[in-house]
């Protein structure tokens, strides 16, 4: 009787255990989604104050970029609104155009170990993306750091398009530590990312029309689902 009833048990519970393993084995064999061009071998041992947000708060709409040329905002100082990293030097200042947002494709991570992947794996001079926004596994949950492309201004490997190049030259590069094709951002994540492009909107002239995910930047030559399913590009553009 008690045999009968061990036998039960395992049958019972075996699809289960199939299935979660099979999960497991899924989500470890994934390979982060990550591409781009760097036209020059340079690196930068800057760092900078990063932003930490107090709270989650509630998404505010946010519809003040204008559509007229670009005009360096050089007044811009450290503050709560714009912290200190976020604000280039006003003698290499570039005029971007446009944001890609990506997912690490990793469920934990930060700017030093991407920047070790990126290094190591595909030969570039550091980390590709401009900006990295944690999720409380590597650093923390809606951290957001700046990079050294970032801090320098320098040409970005993050999304490798048309012989232009011109997502790597002209769109901003952010990630958000995660795989959105299996889990969701957090609220912090998203609290952080709206904050960081409402101001990148506002500094650059960037409408929402040209904010992508890195599978829908036009010209983009790699076969990805980054920055994953379940981040949606439609619900920032609609909200900032």
């Amino acid at each position: 009787m008690r045999k009968k009833i061990v036998v039960f048990i395992v049958l019972a519970y075996l699809p289960a255990l199939v299935a979660m393993f099979a999960g497991c084995a899924e989500e470890e064999s994934y390979t982060p989604q990550i591409s781009g061009t760097v036209l020059g071998l340079h690196h930068s041992g800057q760092t900078a104050n990063v932003y930490r947000p107090a709270a989650i708060s509630s998404y505010k709409s946010h519809s003040s970029y204008s559509s007229s040329g670009y005009t360096p905002k050089s007044r811009y100082k450290s503050n709560s609104s714009a912290p200190y990293g976020w604000i280039p030097s006003s003698s290499n200042e570039k005029r971007w155009k446009a944001v890609v947002i990506h997912h690490s494709g990793t469920d934990t991570g930060n700017v030093s170990s991407i920047d070790d992947y990126h290094r190591k794996n595909n030969g570039w001079d550091g980390i590709g993306y401009d900006f990295v926004i944690g999720n409380g596994s590597g650093c923390g949950n809606g951290q957001i750091d700046p990079t050294f492309r970032w801090i320098g201004q320098k040409v970005g490997a993050h999304c490798k398009t048309d012989n232009s190049n011109w997502a790597n030259k002209d769109a901003i590069g952010i990630c958000l530590i995660g795989n959105f094709d299996y889990s969701r951002p957090s609220g912090s994540q998203m609290t952080s990312l709206m904050k960081l492009i409402r101001f990148l909107s506002d500094r650059y002239n960037i409408p929402a029309t040209r904010i992508y995910g890195h599978n829908s930047t036009p010209g983009h030559s790699t076969n990805t689902n980054c920055p994953g399913r379940n981040l949606s590009i439609s619900y920032v553009k609609t909200n900032l």
